[in-house]
């Protein structure tokens, strides 16, 4: 078979491709936070490339490690005997006080995982233990870093691995959480089945309520979030997971009426994906980029789509279920599967992706995706600048919902899939075609106007239309000031438009209705 080329005519467009990118921190500025993770002392060592990426780039951390549960409390500080558990805060007081030192926001990762956490919290216990168990964790914690996070992973991969269907209206998101009837393993799950009075209505899955719920109590200045990985998997993992905080707070308001906030704020999307098999966009039917959607590409291709399992389509069923979105541990692996690299997992066979020593090494075995697509594994740099560029597309268009955007890793040789080539920047930290299509998606997809996201300008044009305020009922003066509010927000939506300035038309139209002076 011959090998086809990648044809991205946007990127011919592109002026410069070696010349430094903007900060992205600026760029991104009137959408979202741009962040990054702390993997060590390293990330902030005086005069390293490392510290300056952080400088120059991001504006919130997350610690790769530092926070979790297992290196907060380790095993051996929890005495089973005496109840007495003696906390390791130093490395993440260190982390958090020189983040903030350096004008950065922290986002606190995580509370409640299956994964790296301390088996004398939960493991073999019974439910009504672990349940007091997390309580008292939760409370220290969030007690500890009070006033200095503004987020917090509070529950972390409940649910198993890959889910691609998911009926709400006929399954129980509980069938699928790790230790339940559809497979995976979790020490939360198992102690909270370990007494639960399943007559009276008590289920294991209350772990994450409980969670949530004392997350609220004990950090009620935070936004709380639930974090997983695959919720591209739009009308699986995605609908699972929007069933389940859709529960728990319905629950939590019957509960709660006090409180007027939802208990589960934000669904993160860890966006740990693959470049052949996870597409920016829904298709041409529901996406809001219809000018870059292709319905009939190959899911390596420019403009490929799927309604079933895209970043657009989970993105609009989390918003529309009245959630907000981050992204929140972004990578973009470029083997076709988790195991799939030439190179496997040994990091001492790392090579960058635009290395000629290795250009023709693009499969291993049963791993031969890209043989007869590529004739060398240096075209993959510009395959998945391409999609980068496309997920910051879409990200962009849906900015009201987002608060952050993560990536997972200052370099590739850094990261956690070295071997996958997943990030901006080479082993010498030289930025490789995908930091020049975050830097400018516009550019590279060859678009002439700034993706802004519309969405709330055009609910308050519409409020502003269904009012239709008369000078019957409210003066003359604040009806006028409504009518050219909205008409000038049509022309921000009709011409090239900053977000900036379709924020600002936002925010005159509100206020022009709010306005409104009955006589």
């Amino acid at each position: 078979m011959a090998a086809v080329g990648l044809a991205t005519p946007a990127q011919a467009a592109v002026t410069d491709p070696s010349a430094p990118i903007a900060s992205l921190k600026e760029v991104y500025s009137d959408y979202f936070d741009v962040g990054n993770i702390y993997s060590s002392p390293a990330t902030y060592a005086a005069g390293s490339p490392n510290s300056a990426v952080v400088e120059r780039h991001f504006n919130i951390m997350t610690a790769e490690n530092n926070m979790k549960p297992d290196q907060l409390l380790p095993n051996a500080n929890i005495n089973p005997e005496t109840g007495e558990w003696t906390y390791n805060f130093g490395p993440a007081d260190a982390f958090v006080d020189e983040t903030l030192a350096r004008g950065m926001k922290v986002h606190g990762h995580v509370l409640v995982w299956h994964g790296q956490s301390p088996p004398n919290l939960n493991r073999g216990l019974t439910r009504d233990e672990a349940r007091a168990n997390m309580e008292r964790y939760i409370e220290d914690v969030l007690t500890h870093f009070r006033g200095r996070t503004v987020s917090w992973d509070v529950v972390n991969e409940a649910f198993v691995d890959g889910l691609a269907e998911f009926d709400p209206e006929t399954q129980d998101w509980r069938d699928f959480l790790r230790g339940g009837p559809n497979g995976g393993f979790s020490d939360w799950y198992n102690a909270y089945a370990n007494g639960a009075d399943l007559a009276a209505g008590e289920s294991p899955a209350d772990f994450l309520y409980d969670a949530f719920v004392f997350a609220r109590t004990y950090g009620p200045e935070t936004r709380l979030e639930y974090n997983d990985f695959n919720v591209f998997q739009s009308e699986g993992k995605g609908q699972a997971i929007i069933a389940m905080a859709t529960d728990l707070n319905e629950r939590y308001a019957a509960e709660h009426p006090e409180d007027p906030r939802q208990l589960v704020e934000v669904i993160g999307l860890q966006s740990h994906n693959y470049i052949n098999q996870t597409p920016a966009f829904a298709c041409s039917d529901l996406t809001r980029l219809p000018e870059l959607v292709d319905d009939d590409a190959a899911e390596w291709r420019p403009g490929a789509c799927s309604n079933e399992a895209s970043v657009e389509r989970s993105l609009q069923l989390i918003t529309e279920a009245g959630f907000e979105a981050n992204i929140s541990e972004l990578d973009l692996q470029v083997w076709e599967a988790w195991n799939g690299q030439p190179e496997g997992d040994d990091r001492s066979l790392y090579r960058d992706l635009n290395d000629p020593s290795v250009a023709d090494r693009i499969s291993r075995g049963e791993f031969d995706y890209w043989v007869g697509k590529i004739n060398s594994r240096t075209e993959l740099e510009a395959i998945q600048a391409q999609r980068f560029a496309e997920y910051f597309a879409v990200y962009k268009k849906y900015s009201q919902d987002i608060h952050r955007v993560t990536f997972w890793g200052l370099n590739d040789q850094l990261s956690w899939r070295s071997t996958h080539n997943p990030l901006l920047f080479n082993s010498d930290w030289t930025q490789k075609l995908g930091a020049v299509a975050v830097a400018d998606p516009e550019e590279w997809l060859g678009l002439r106007k700034p993706v802004t996201d519309t969405s709330r300008l055009q609910a308050v044009v519409a409020e502003a239309n269904e009012l239709k305020p008369t000078g019957r009922d409210y003066t003359g003066k604040s009806v006028a000031a409504v009518r050219v509010a909205a008409g000038k927000a049509r022309v921000v939506m009709a011409t090239r438009s900053t977000q900036a300035e379709v924020d600002a038309a936002t925010a005159a139209v509100v206020a022009a209705i709010n306005g409104l002076e009955r006589r």
